[in-house]
């Protein structure tokens, strides 16, 4: 297993660029499943967690109504909670250490693309960021119950007149989440690969078909694509989606 080599804020989160980690993305999703360099593929995120990253993979409700997609947990817990439709209440749950909690309601063929990316987004906490949560062992903002992130419905990088809003450590190791997990499932080399025959075109034509091609060559959502059209530099950074 290829394991990147990072630098570290005092606090536990990585200091690494975006285009560093498209690079650890590919590495990671290339070392796994090499035939992705000759034929651009759905990774098998499954078994890239489980059998690649050596974690265990779990699905639980993590709430009731959806707001939790995914938990990675660091360290083992008594008292994770989760919500119990059957008794129609919440409890707490014992996880061990290494477990990716996918929220059971991804588990539907609907959902399938929301659950790859949300794999990929728990897996990839658990590449950059266990020196950040183990870190705040026993500090104001973590209690020793276990320690474990909780990964929300509706995280969104803030913009302010099309400008980046600086983000705080919690918002910045979501935003790395993102990022790599994109950059697992859409490698960028399999990406330039696939729009190699034909030049790249900004106009609206062009990038709803290039969407639609890498979400069915990727097994990603139209939007997943979308972004990551955008973050390879591919189509304009100003195009807004929905087109």
């Amino acid at each position: 297993m290829y394991k990147p080599e990072l630098k570290y804020k005092a606090n536990g989160v990585p200091i690494v660029s975006n285009k560093e980690l498209d690079l650890i993305g590919e590495r990671m999703a290339i070392d796994f499943d090499p035939s992705l360099l000759l034929d651009p593929h759905p990774v098998d995120i499954d078994r890239f967690i489980e059998k690649y990253l050596g974690l265990h993979l779990d699905y639980m409700y993590l709430s009731h109504c959806g707001v939790y997609l995914g938990t990675m947990v660091f360290q083992t817990t008594d008292y994770l909670p989760v919500y119990i439709p059957e008794k129609h209440r919440a409890e707490f749950a014992h996880v061990d250490a290494g477990t990716v909690i996918i929220d059971s309601s991804l588990e539907v063929e609907e959902q399938e693309h929301r659950y790859r990316f949300t794999a990929g987004h728990e897996g990839s906490h658990g590449i950059l960021h266990p020196s950040y949560f183990l870190n705040s062992i026993g500090s104001e903002r973590r209690d020793e119950t276990g320690i474990y992130v909780r990964c929300r419905a509706d995280f969104r990088t803030c913009r302010q007149n099309g400008l980046l809003l600086p983000m705080s450590d919690d918002e910045r190791v979501e935003q790395q989440a993102n990022r790599l997990s994109a950059a697992i499932l859409m490698p960028q080399n399999s990406v330039k690969l696939l729009f190699a025959r034909e030049p790249y075109n900004r106009k609206v034509t062009w990038v709803l078909s290039a969407m639609n091609r890498m979400s069915e060559v990727f097994n990603v959502s139209a939007e997943s694509a979308f972004y990551r059209l955008k973050a390879l530099e591919i189509i304009d950074d100003n195009t807004q989606f929905p087109l």
